[in-house]
């Protein structure tokens, strides 16, 4: 999978809001805070990997993934903990995700739109 990073510096911009979010995290609330903040990054890693092959930019991934990752993840292993447990349906929901993610690429090279250009 090939990142498309255009600008580094906001890359970097990010990382770094994404490391004082951690501290402030561990700081107000301690150790449940930390696992918290990380959780949601962890949740949120998919989805920024699946909106990676698309024309986005990268502040519209990292807000698009953080709002699929809270929203649509729950979801899914809310609807799987009905079957299973719940700790392995996260689990199963956080890697069949993956999957799509690293797959996607795949299936979008083997299959181009349709757009007839006039």
């Amino acid at each position: 999978m090939e990142f498309k990073i255009k600008d580094k510096g906001f890359a970097v911009f990010l990382l770094a809001c994404l490391l004082v979010i951690l501290i402030f995290s561990y700081a107000l609330f301690g150790m449940a805070g930390l696992r918290v903040a990380l959780g949601i990054i962890f949740v949120s890693l998919p989805f920024y990997f699946i909106l990676n092959n698309f024309n986005l930019e990268e502040g519209e991934k990292f807000i698009f993934s953080l709002v699929l990752g809270i929203t649509i993840f729950p979801s899914l292993v809310y609807a799987l903990g009905f079957l299973i447990s719940f700790k392995i349906s996260i689990t199963i929901a956080f890697i069949f995700l993956l999957i799509v993610a690293f797959t996607m690429p795949k299936i979008k090279k083997n299959n181009p739109p349709n757009v007839k250009m006039a």
